[in-house]
């Protein structure tokens, strides 16, 4: 439910952006769905992505949403999850409809 998705996204809204290019204490997220891992142009990652896969799929979006630091460990986001199901797949649908 994208609606539902962006409403949920307000909990990521105060480290991430969704305008393509606008990096803040996390990388923009316009575009991530399908979106090569540590890849936002400007953005200075901690090198703990890499072991999630290639690329932002649904799946590893999901693993991702759902506990970070499982998922990355030495992430520097310290976010703990969303532990809703419903609350990851919205998040996704969500960012998924932003790019073009």
């Amino acid at each position: 439910d994208v609606a539902s998705g962006a409403k949920i996204f307000k909990k990521c809204s105060a480290c991430h952006k969704v305008e393509k290019g606008a990096n803040a204490t996390g990388p923009y997220l316009h575009g991530v769905v399908g979106r090569a891992i540590d890849s936002a142009e400007g953005f200075g990652y901690s090198g703990a992505l890499e072991q999630i896969g290639a690329d932002w799929t649904p799946e590893n979006l999901y693993a991702f949403l759902e506990n970070p630091k499982k998922v990355a460990p030495g992430t520097s986001m310290s976010f703990s999850g969303l532990k809703k199901s419903s609350d990851r797949a919205d998040v996704i649908a969500y960012l998924d409809s932003l790019d073009d």
